[in-house]
């Protein structure tokens, strides 16, 4: 390979790294795509230089018997059609974290250069986080869904704290890895540091502002910097925080109110978790059917609704009125309809799954088509041409043929994911899966306890600040006592894996400096 061709896929693979931060913003897609590129040219350079000794790396073969407790799960399962893709291709993230650390060796200049990219990503993300919680809507137009969520670039998914959270820490050990070397900047990403951490707390995610404090604690503990900027930072954080829990009324009853009812219940119905519980008993279900290798990865939702699994919301009894055919959405969509053209008219017999018209939403041309979710004869229609329908309006009366015309019911705990971690890989991956993820997370804390014993007991560091930051992300990552995205969402890895591209990065310079 030439020299000039040899600097063209670098600076290629150093851009499509750069643009990572700012890909998942749009999506699983391109950040996909990016990974799938450096997992591919990592696996090409390891064949060409033969440099096969990365395999023996512990944390390679670490993550890489855990791929292999996946596989193994899955073929024992009966959804391997199901998750077969989805799990074979999990090694894609564990190459993408080694291609990525590979990439950041090359140069000091590709550091520099990631880094700068990352900061405008975050003050851009963060800008614009700020002018949808003041303006009601993003630069792009986007609006707040709900008064006390904010989702930013991020649309009608509200993952703008838990994307905030779990890039952060990134931008922060590199503006401490590149301190003496950036001036002023230095300072200025710590004024952003602290508006992104207050940005998690406006943003309504309860999980991810109870995290952002953990990590805040940790690192404000054991990182080794001035302490008058420990302390100028911890009080105007604080008393931030204050203002807003004073001010912000909708902020104060998310967190407060809110999270205590769901915690503890509400005066009229004390349930412990009352939104959580069902799927949590759900998942602990599945483990005990099968407590060694799980169900199977991503099996969750397949297995929820089955009667052997199945639990239901005891203070959320239902009427499902047959007789109705409702035009409903989820609360995420708040705009208007108008129909375009309807399919069906009076006296029809429609199924599950038949158009019944065609629709657009207030202020988008973007046809859609209306599929009915009930059976029957149409016995009356609420159609005018041209007329603009909210959510929950009525579109026609039915008379059921094969179905009751009202049904009592109770909500089932169907999702895909059980909303924890640590459920959902016992049910999922049994205990053997659990074991291995778990035991990652307590050697983690074992690590944090041992650098704090030490720095308390004989004033040694037992790592350096880079390290802490790193390990503090990967404990609220891990942390089990909190709610959680599903374990094997692409975007999810993704994000969770790019951190961990850094520490392999920087336990290979470790590694050089001491040899």
């Amino acid at each position: 390979m030439t020299v000039s061709k040899s600097l063209w896929i670098n600076n290629f693979q150093l851009l499509l790294l750069s643009l990572l931060p700012a890909a998942l913003i749009t999506g699983p897609l391109i950040s996909e795509i990016i990974i799938n590129i450096i997992s591919i040219f990592f696996i090409i350079e390891i064949y060409k230089s033969k440099k096969y000794s990365i395999f023996k790396n512990i944390l390679f073969v670490l993550l890489t018997s855990f791929y292999l407790i996946l596989i193994v799960s899955l073929i024992n399962s009966e959804i391997f059609s199901s998750s077969a893709l989805n799990v074979f291709s999990y090694i894609r993230f564990i190459l993408f974290a080694f291609g990525a650390a590979e990439i950041l060796k090359k140069s000091e200049i590709n550091i520099k250069y990631l880094y700068y990219c990352l900061s405008l990503t975050i003050f851009i993300v963060v800008f614009d986080g700020y002018i949808q919680f003041f303006s009601g809507e993003n630069i792009l137009g986007f609006p707040k869904y709900r008064r006390d969520r904010l989702s930013g670039f991020f649309n009608d998914d509200l993952i703008l704290g838990s994307y905030i959270l779990r890039i952060i820490p990134v931008l922060l050990v590199l503006t401490l890895f590149l301190k003496n070397k950036i001036g002023n900047i230095f300072y200025l990403n710590l004024i952003l540091i602290l508006f992104s951490f207050l940005l998690i707390c406006l943003s309504g995610e309860r999980a991810s502002f109870i995290l952002m404090i953990i990590f805040i604690f940790v690192i404000g503990i054991l990182i080794d910097i001035n302490i008058r900027t420990k302390i100028l930072f911890l009080i105007t954080f604080l008393s931030l925080i204050t203002f807003v829990f004073i001010f912000y009324h909708n902020i104060f009853d998310r967190y407060i109110v809110q999270f205590k009812d769901h915690v503890f219940g509400t005066k009229n119905q004390k349930i412990i978790l009352r939104s959580y519980g069902p799927m949590f008993n759900t998942a602990l279900k599945m483990f005990k059917a099968n407590p060694i290798l799980g169900l199977g990865p991503k099996s969750y939702r397949y297995y929820c609704d089955d009667p052997d699994y199945v639990s239901y919301y005891p203070e959320r009894p239902i009427v499902i009125d047959n007789t109705l055919l409702t035009i409903a959405f989820s609360w995420k969509e708040i705009r208007n309809i108008k129909i375009d053209k309807i399919y069906v008219k009076k006296g029809d017999i429609i199924d599950f799954g038949d158009k019944l018209f065609l629709y657009h939403f207030s202020g988008d041309e973007k046809k859609y088509e209306f599929l009915s979710k009930k059976e029957g004869k149409i016995l009356d229609l609420n159609y005018k041409e041209g007329k603009q329908y909210i959510n929950k309006d009525w579109f026609l009366k039915l008379k059921p043929l094969k179905s009751q015309d009202r049904i009592n019911t109770y909500v089932n705990s169907c999702n895909t994911h059980p909303h924890n971690t640590y459920l959902q890989l016992l049910a999922e991956t049994g205990i053997v899966g659990f074991i291995y993820v778990f035991s990652l997370f307590l050697y983690i804390l074992y690590i944090i306890c041992k650098h704090t014993y030490n720095l308390v007991f004989f004033g040694k560091r037992s790592f350096s600040n880079l390290e802490i930051c790193l390990f503090a992300n990967f404990f609220i990552i891990l942390w089990p006592l909190t709610t959680t995205g599903n374990f094997f969402n692409n975007w999810l890895n993704i994000i969770s894996f790019y951190p961990l591209s850094f520490y392999i990065y920087f336990k290979l310079l470790k590694n050089e400096k001491s040899s």
